[in-house]
């Protein structure tokens, strides 16, 4: 009996499992080699190839050396039927050859209709060809004109739709490079069509099939087959010899300082729609591949201009700033899974992005010149002593071991995303699958891991004594190389360069590839502790990257990962993590357990940290559930810095006290190591008194994760009762709707209690990072409690909008329940981000200056409506940003509504009304501006302005007090 380590489904029999396994990973090995669609049965590549190709020739040979006996099914062989087992039907098959017997196929009794009908057009064929004379089996070319010879013309230009049926094989176009123009001679039947270099190729070619007359005799019997339409026609074109790198810059889609969409100076080849650039995790609903949706490469404009306006940055003032982006990536962002305060597209129309990032990594890495504005970049940075300690320098043994790796995932992915694997069209003569790659110097890769350590202090530090080895960990297995690459895809991610952009792209989905393939080839390695960090690294990278597709795998794949935990029973409660020592204990072995237990246990809480924030951003449940998260929570620090097994025993003397000759029930009682149900059970019942002193930054911030859980189911039951319930519906509704409310009150009260458990570790550290940081996750779930969210994004949108103010009123309400408590907490989560450190913010920080940004943006939109029902604001002005909530003036303006809120601009201290809807934007951008630029917080700001633009452009009018006029919004 084998099961499932996805579902924990049972199977009698290996094959069987093996066939049920791509129903979880979306794994399609067997691909068709005429129309290159991937399948994840074998079954099913023949069902598809019998339906769709066999009518072509019915003697060509089924993919996988299946052969075709007078269009017979084959079936499993003599021996594999009498053995009642596996037979992959080929002749001889791999069992037979194996143990050396003589192979006998075998074939089904009846025919398929396939067949059949192939069959009847070989017949067909037949007939025509005898009807026919030698003097007609010569095409005939139509005239062309004198003034035009044959030309070559480079294949990157070709403006030819490759949807229309092409010729048969004798006059097929060769696109071999190794020809010695390095050109394509196009037949002369279509020079006549020949024109200037595009930007753009049409959607839909405006040439007919007669333009291009067929070399061979009409086939009487296929029109019904062909009138299917081009979607089974076998596409040939070769991508990879499409993209002449050598006669283009990179950076040729790169926007400029006012971001246009397309040069108008330099024509920009196109590509047909490939399905199988992308790789099979990118498109999950259906086995064809991703036909309806444009395939994009580094140097396509993938014809967005049309649907996508040029982004104005007028509010934008520091240009040089800005760090150039590819078109497809920003084309890409109104696809987010988060910030959707604009217009969406969907993934069936956003361009492939994956392929730019590979291909950008690879064409930088051919020069060594590309990495010096790196090391101009570091420089110019403050070197920290912790810093300096906390990564080994790298041997050059360890460097070269780390460039071979490298090359070939990025090698793996090229494949993968190009289509070159069991592909008939790929060349192994390419020079691009032959170049080495060129990564940074050894100083730069070591920063990078610097500041991975330095990015993820927010969580548990998983790296033992505080100190990345990447010498020793390139000794291991596969998966601790992996881990290396990610945790310099993770530092550099931090750097606001080009090239590190450039370099963390890359290495993002280059690693994504390489860790699904590891775990797809050995199914153990889903409880491997190294395995699963790869995959909690991941998953931060691609939620925040700013890249859509990254954001969405991440998203997808974090329920996968979690349940990998879970099955590998990480979520159970474990003995005591205190040791106790007598004469007879061996000190070595025992810091050696608990440092494995105590990094799964890291491991855990940190991936419950993960799903509190993307949850929380991303306006869904989380997914973990409290009750059973019953493993122990991480021990102090102290003892997970210590460097050898004296320090760890001295460490565990200092903070538990002597534990020899200790009864060892007295070790694992709750309260001395609780989980998080402990922990949230103390919170319900107000014991956590008695852990006032031992409650660690790390711990406050994870009993925010069931106070979020609860506070999204009660508000999405109050979302589903009307604004005004009417005399029809009083019923049960109200007093449903009143419990709870008193059940949100209940919340509030509990986070009431967290705050004042944080503001009294606070004050005692006031430079602690992680309690800004919890700080700002309590205001950001508070705005949960007091507004709308997802209404808030669908009125920036418009939907359901008639633009009065009369439905501007109703949807105000909908969206902001409680003002004065709305910004006072909007307010504080910008105080406390400013607060930080540019280089020690978390990564989400531009999400919250968006969320904060909206609900302040949405009000001030409301204020606009001259019927509004303003309250008399005068007194002195309350900065918001800038008072603490223990200000006399904070409190009289929650309290009483004394004074006007107002923002601080950090630059030249100047202030920002909140009742003009531009100035709250604008202080939004600048504030983004003011951080470390990221692909996140670039994509943020392009977001808002935009937003600005589209209610600048069309105004309110209200139909009931000033009819026919418009009133600017911003």
């Amino acid at each position: 009996m084998v099961f499932c380590a996805y579902c924990g489904k049972s199977f009698t029999r290996k094959e069987h499992l093996e066939r049920h396994i791509p129903s979880h990973t979306n794994v399609k090995p067997h691909r068709c080699s005429a129309c290159q669609l991937s399948f994840a049965r074998r079954d099913l590549l023949q069902r598809h190839h019998s339906t769709y190709h066999e009518a072509r020739d019915p003697m060509e040979p089924l993919p996988g050396g299946v052969p075709t006996v007078a269009g017979r099914t084959p079936i499993a062989c003599l021996n594999c039927a009498q053995a009642k087992t596996g037979c992959d039907k080929r002749v001889p098959c791999a069992r037979c050859a194996d143990k050396n017997l003589e192979c006998q196929a075998r074939f089904a009794r009846r025919s398929s209709k396939a067949a059949m009908r192939a069959a009847q057009a070989t017949a067909a064929i037949s007939n025509s060809n005898h009807n026919h004379s030698h003097s007609h089996s010569h095409v005939t070319l139509p005239p062309q004109p004198t003034s035009t010879p044959a030309t070559t013309v480079n294949p990157a230009f070709m403006d030819i739709d490759q949807g229309t049926p092409k010729p048969d094989p004798p006059i097929k176009t060769s696109m071999s490079p190794d020809s010695n123009n390095n050109a394509m001679t196009i037949d002369p039947r279509i020079q006549q069509h020949e024109s200037p270099p595009k930007k753009n190729s049409p959607a839909n070619s405006q040439m007919s099939s007669d333009d291009f007359p067929s070399p061979h005799p009409r086939v009487e019997g296929l029109d019904e087959f062909l009138s299917l339409g081009n979607d089974f026609i076998p596409q040939e074109p070769n991508y990879q010899d499409m993209l002449v790198w050598s006669e283009y810059p990179l950076d040729l889609d790169m926007y400029t300082n006012n971001m246009p969409l397309a040069h108008a100076d330099v024509a920009m080849p196109t590509f047909t729609e490939l399905s199988d650039i992308s790789s099979n995790s990118e498109h999950m609903s259906s086995s064809r591949g991703s036909i309806h949706t444009r395939s994009t490469s580094i140097m396509s404009t993938v014809e967005f201009e049309s649907a996508i306006k040029s982004v104005d940055m007028s509010i934008n003032t520091p240009t040089e700033a800005m760090i150039p982006e590819f078109e497809v990536v920003i084309a890409s962002e109104a696809a987010w899974p988060l910030a959707r305060c604009n217009p969406p597209i969907f993934s069936g129309a956003c361009p492939r992005t994956a392929i730019v990032h590979l291909e950008c990594l690879e064409q930088k890495s051919r020069h060594e010149g590309t990495w010096n504005a790196l090391e101009q970049y570091l420089e110019q940075v403050d070197w920290d002593a912790a810093d300096l300690a906390s990564v080994i320098p790298m041997t050059p043994r360890t460097r070269d071991k780390m460039l071979a790796i490298t090359q070939t995932f990025l090698h793996k992915a090229l494949e993968i995303h190009r289509g070159g694997v069991n592909s008939q069209t790929k060349n192994f003569s390419s020079p691009r699958l032959l170049s080495f790659l060129v990564l940074p110097p050894s100083k730069i890769l070591e920063y990078f891991l610097r500041s991975y350590v330095r990015n993820l202090s927010f969580f548990y530090s998983l790296v033992s004594a505080g100190c990345v080895d990447p010498n020793d960990m390139l000794q291991n297995h596969q998966a601790a190389a992996l881990l290396v690459l990610l945790m310099i895809a993770q530092g550099a991610s931090a750097v606001p360069t080009a090239e590190a952009r450039a370099l963390s792209a890359g290495l993002i989905e280059t690693c994504r590839i390489s860790l699904f393939d590891i775990i797809e080839k050995d199914i153990e390695m889903c409880a491997d502790p190294t395995a699963l960090r790869c995959a909690l690294l991941f998953t931060l990278l691609g939620a925040w990257s700013g890249d859509k597709w990254l954001m969405d795998i991440a998203m997808g794949q974090r329920g996968m990962y979690l349940s990998m935990l879970k099955h590998a029973g990480m979520f159970e409660s474990q003995p005591s993590m205190i040791p106790s020592f007598n004469s007879s204990t061996n000190a070595e072995l025992q810091w050696r357990s608990w440092l494995h237990r105590e990094s799964q246990n890291r491991l855990v809480y940190n991936f419950v940290m993960v799903d509190q924030e993307l949850s929380l951003f991303h306006d869904t449940a989380p997914m973990l559930s409290t009750s059973e998260i019953c493993a122990p929570l991480p021990g102090p620090e102290l003892l997970w810095m210590s460097a050898n097994a004296d320090q760890w025993v001295a460490a565990v003397n200092s903070i538990y006290g002597c534990t020899a000759n200790v009864n060892p029930q007295l070790l694992t009682t709750p309260s001395l190591t609780p989980s998080l149900y402990d922990l949230f059970q103390d919170l319900l019942n107000d014991n956590l008194s008695r852990r006032q002193g031992s409650l660690t930054p790390h711990q406050l911030r994870l009993l925010l994760h069931p106070l979020q859980s609860c506070l999204y189911h009660i508000t999405q039951m109050l979302s589903c009762f009307p604004d005004v319930m009417s005399t029809r519906r009083l019923g049960n509704g109200t007093a449903i709707k009143n419990s709870f409310e008193s059940r949100l009150n209940e919340i509030q009260l509990l986070l009431q209690k967290w705050y004042e458990l944080t503001i009294n570790y606070y004050k005692s550290n006031p430079n602690c990072a992680i309690s800004k940081t919890n700080l700002v996750i309590y205001h950001l779930i508070s705005l949960n409690a007091v507004t709308n969210f997802p209404e808030i994004e669908r009125l920036a949108r418009r939907e359901e909008f008639d633009g009065s103010y009369w439905e501007l009123s109703l949807r105000h309400k909908r969206c902001i329940y409680q003002r004065e408590e709305a910004i006072f907490h909007c307010g504080q989560v910008y105080r406390l981000l400013r607060s930080m450190p540019r280089d020690r913010r978390p990564n989400w920080w531009g999400a919250g200056v968006y969320r904060a940004t909206l609900i302040l943006w949405t009000d001030s939109v409301s204020r606009l409506d001259p019927n509004f029902q303003k309250r008399d604001e005068s007194g002195s002005p309350v900065a918001i940003d800038q008072v603490t909530p223990e200000d006399p003036a904070v409190i009289a303006y929650l309290w009483n509504g004394d004074g006007v809120p107002i923002l601080t601009h950090q630059r030249d201290g100047t202030s920002a009304s909140l009742e003009k809807p531009g100035e709250v934007l604008e202080y939004a951008v600048k504030t983004l501006e003011d951080g470390v630029s990221s692909r996140l917080s670039d994509g943020i700001r392009r977001k808002l302005i935009a937003l600005g633009n589209n209610w600048q452009a069309d105004g309110l009018s209200s139909a009931a007090s000033v009819p026919s006029s418009t009133t600017s919004l911003c």
